[in-house]
């Protein structure tokens, strides 16, 4: 893979040929591209907004002649830096917007990358169907997106990622060519299956033994676990980051809308009780198992709310969990759910119509909103160990070694995340008038690596490595899973000029690139 740690002068990127879409590099522009959601910023060289999927291929092609790496981006809500890079930026959100409609017949919908998650999930509701992995910032968030961070939502314990609602992917190779490709092994190009054996052969036994992380969820790596067994070509581009080609577009699976719902909310009053909320979650197949740490739960003012407080005062944190299908279903599944509440002695609260889970549900949306205000008190939510994920029985130590590690640099964390995935997003709150704030930031980071390899998890679970985790893959992944990452990446992308330094790093590359540049 060919070293693009260079940063193109101005005067290099000049538009291409037959590009025609936007092709900025003025101030304005590239300010506004070289931020996200997350506390990083770094500028664009340039910035290129194709009009189209045959518009991306055209500036692809250019770019893979000029040497000129790319960074692709959507809805510019992901968090670790996966979306800014000091190269050519592309946005994919006002020229891939498109949406088809349902088809009824596969239960299935057509967009393209640059299409609105919630937009996707409207049009679905429309025809009775759902689109179950959307993630909280769906109303920010492109489909696009979703598929790179291979994201998911609150009812991931029970639906999965965005990766098992995908039928195909319309993809620019790195070279500017242009294919669909479906999901499964059986659809498989040639090229992808021989990849497969050829990574197989050259890895030797199973990803599990080297050492893949058994846990339920994983936006970390490159997906050797689903893609070497069959060359599911699909599979290896979910959560890829950009880093092998640019998604244009996917055919979404769609469910139909459950009947029902209903929701228990319930107190632990030890953190060591997590794993059996997630236990009784799968027992009654519940959709969701949420968690809110103590801190979320003193900020929300839980401990007052008429609705909730006999769960909420004293606890160590909070679990809400979804039961959906027909009414049936529902009752016997909340029956589950409340026993085993009663079982463990701790307080809960029931919602089965409408309003009344709403106000539950309300709590697990307040929380970025929340965490912003601490904004207002001189500190920021800066999310640099934002979304690790451990096996579930891990949670518990995982939760009380953060805390740990927080309690030594001097500042705390608002927690919150999916429980029966052992996914949690930690937001430390850190002082920004503290004048060794950056050094604490890389000491939380380097500890919470560890910590994270020490329970046998991953860096993310939903939001994928970016820039920020790139640096640490050889640290949770094994030298010889490593080894293959790299030479997928080699394969694909052998110029290595797709969105460089995530995934994989640079040479030298600081995960702190970027923090507080603005």
């Amino acid at each position: 893979m060919a070293a693009t740690g260079q940063r193109a002068s101005a005067a290099s990127l000049a538009r291409p040929p037959a590009f025609r879409g936007s092709f900025r590099a003025d101030p304005a522009t590239l300010a506004a591209h070289s931020v996200s959601a997350g506390p990083f910023s770094i500028r664009p060289t340039a910035v290129a907004v194709p009009s189209d999927a045959e518009d991306v291929q055209t500036l692809i092609t250019w770019a893979a002649r000029q040497g000129t790496p790319v960074v692709p981006r959507g809805g510019a809500s992901g968090l670790p830096a996966g979306n800014v890079g000091a190269w050519l930026a592309v946005d994919l959100v006002p020229g891939l917007g498109e949406i088809g409609n349902v088809d009824l017949t596969t239960g299935t919908l057509r967009c393209g990358a640059g299409a609105g998650a919630a937009t996707v999930a409207r049009v679905a509701s429309r025809a009775g169907l759902a689109f179950p992995p959307l993630p909280s910032s769906a109303e920010r968030c492109t489909i696009g997106g979703m598929v790179a961070n291979n994201a998911a939502g609150a009812r991931s314990f029970r639906h999965g990622a965005t990766r098992e609602w995908l039928a195909a992917l319309d993809v620019v190779w790195p070279d500017g060519s242009r294919s669909s490709i479906e999901a499964g092994p059986d659809t498989a190009p040639t090229w992808s299956r021989e990849l497969a054996a050829d990574l197989s052969a050259r890895l030797g036994g199973t990803v599990q033994d080297h050492g893949w992380p058994r846990v339920r969820k994983n936006s970390s790596g490159y997906a050797l676990d689903r893609f070497l067994p069959g060359g599911d070509a699909l599979q290896l581009m979910v959560g890829s980051e950009g880093t092998l080609g640019i998604v244009v577009g996917a055919t979404l699976r769609l469910t139909p809308q459950p009947e029902e719902r209903g929701v228990l909310l319930v107190g632990l009053p030890f953190l060591d009780s997590i794993p059996s909320a997630s236990s009784a979650a799968a027992e009654a197949n519940a959709s969701a198992c949420e968690l809110f740490g103590r801190r979320l739960l003193d900020m929300a003012g839980l401990a007052v709310d008429p609705l909730v407080r006999d769960a909420a005062q004293g606890a160590a944190a909070v679990v809400l969990l979804e039961v959906e299908g027909d009414p049936g279903q529902v009752e016997s599944g909340l029956a589950i759910l409340k026993r085993w509440a009663d079982e463990e002695g701790v307080g809960s609260v029931a919602a089965t119509d409408e309003e009344g889970q709403e106000r539950l549900w309300k709590i697990r949306h307040a929380a970025s909103p929340l965490i912003a205000r601490t904004a207002e008190r001189g500190r920021r939510s800066t999310q640099f160990i934002e979304d690790s994920v451990v096996p579930v029985a891990a949670v518990p130590n995982y939760l009380r070694g953060v805390s740990d590690i927080l309690e030594r640099a001097g500042t705390e964390a608002v927690i919150f995340g999916h429980a029966g995935d052992g996914n949690i997003h930690v937001n430390p709150l850190m002082d920004l008038r503290a004048l060794d704030r950056r050094t604490r930031v890389r000491t939380i980071l380097e500890e919470t690596v560890a910590l994270v390899v020490g329970l046998g998890g991953t860096l993310s679970g939903e939001h994928g490595d970016g820039r920020v985790r790139a640096p640490f893959v050889d640290r949770i992944w094994s030298p010889e899973l490593v080894s293959v990452f790299r030479e997928v990446k080699e394969r694909l992308d052998p110029d290595g000029l797709m969105n460089p330094g995530v995934i994989l790093p640079l040479p030298g590359q600081d995960p702190l690139e970027g923090l507080w540049a603005d």
